[in-house]
């Protein structure tokens, strides 16, 4: 049962518990998203290589300043977010929200990222989705990996750029986290080249500010922090998922018949660019994220689950709602920093093995299925099925 309970499409993970202690889901009514999210960090996740960007957790103030025309420094003064960064999936990644500090309902400088140490290659993977008024921030198809080196820890990624005459632009980032005072401050730059590492231009300079340890934890199943009225991806088709909000509570059927208990938690993010949450069961936890792609007609969803040595997945799909069919697509997920990880902007689902079938979703009832099959040609065969009420 743990094994097919690992395919399931679950959007923030849980982890509050050691993997090796974990209980099934029960019908709690105030569950925090401390509990949801399994903010504890558990003895799997102890290790070095996963925390070394523990000293980003807590609520952080980041002054983010931008070059100064003719000049050699950027601004002192720029503009102000806030940001707040805390562990999930009992340690295995850290999130991390932004929102304008000083007018919070200013519909710019919304941002998620999230990332987590990748055991088999040995590097962190980074994904994110930082929304303005003219896109939905990428979907949070956004991806970057990198390495800690004598404590400046470096991402990198390619993506293919749209140019006007139709053809696509490859274009290299880099992101550096330096001068790093644990409980204090750090700085990040992000810079770009356009002739493979030649030249970069360094387009912000970011200086992070500690304020103090996190917030407390909302409830499970209310908006995330930086949600204000949806000042953003207000217009259809966006928002076909915000009726996932809330908490949910069923059951999960295996193929033999096999049934057990699960929860799923899910809440608005980036002010209507996506929504994230969480398939609880007795076996795993799975984080996972729906947003729609600002110039494709796909929805896509990223997937997390709290498991060692397991990575990140993107499903995508055509529609929304009751009769939505999410099918994995590998060509989406980042390999490197060199090769760009979504050719030509598409969606190549024709390796798929794993998708998600939702049969009902309504206002108090959703029901969907997990199916894999063992080659891109094979027959699709039923993992799981499962059927939740609104609590």
């Amino acid at each position: 049962m743990k094994h097919l309970l690992k395919m399931s499409f679950g959007l923030l993970a849980l982890a509050a518990c050691d993997a090796k202690t974990q209980t099934a889901p029960t019908g709690d009514d105030e569950l925090s998203w401390a509990d949801v999210l399994g903010a504890e960090i558990t003895d799997q996740y102890r290790g070095d290589d996963h925390r070394a960007f523990d000293f980003w957790i807590g609520e952080w103030e980041a002054n983010w300043r931008a070059p100064v025309e003719g000049a050699f420094e950027h601004e002192a003064e720029g503009s102000w977010t806030r940001q707040r960064v805390f562990p999930i999936l009992g340690g295995k990644a850290l999130v991390e929200l932004a929102w304008a500090r000083d007018n919070p309902e200013e519909p710019s400088q919304r941002g998620f990222s999230i990332r987590y140490y990748d055991e088999g290659n040995e590097r962190w993977v980074m994904a994110q989705n930082w929304p303005n008024e003219n896109n939905n921030g990428g979907a949070f198809l956004d991806q970057l990996v990198g390495r800690d080196h004598l404590g400046r820890l470096t991402m990198y990624s390619a993506s293919s750029r749209p140019m006007p005459d139709g053809t696509y632009a490859s274009e290299h980032r880099r992101y550096n986290f330096t001068d790093i005072r644990p409980g204090k401050s750090f700085r990040w730059d992000g810079s770009n080249t356009a002739d493979k590492g030649a030249t970069w231009r360094t387009w912000y300079v970011v200086d992070f500010l500690r304020n103090r340890d996190p917030d407390a934890y909302g409830q499970a199943g209310t908006a995330f922090p930086g949600v204000h009225k949806d000042v953003l991806c207000a217009e259809a088709p966006h928002g076909a998922y915000d009726g996932l909000q809330g908490v949910w509570q069923g059951t999960a059927t295996g193929p033999e018949g096999a049934v057990s208990p699960v929860r799923f938690s899910a809440g608005l993010l980036l002010d209507g660019c996506g929504v994230a949450a969480v398939l609880e069961t007795d076996a795993d936890r799975t984080f996972m994220t729906f947003a729609r792609h600002p110039r494709l007609p796909y929805w896509v969803s990223f997937r997390l689950d709290d498991q060692p040595g397991t990575g990140h997945a993107y499903f995508v799909s055509e529609n929304a709602g009751t009769g939505a069919v999410f099918e994995e697509s590998p060509s989406a997920n980042i390999q490197d920093g060199v090769t760009p990880f979504i050719v030509k902007e598409t969606f190549d689902t024709s390796t798929a093995l794993r998708r998600t079938l939702w049969t009902v979703m309504n206002d108090n009832e959703i029901a969907f299925q997990d199916e894999t099959r063992e080659t891109p040609a094979g027959e699709w065969r039923l993992a799981a099925q499962y059927h939740l009420m609104r609590q």
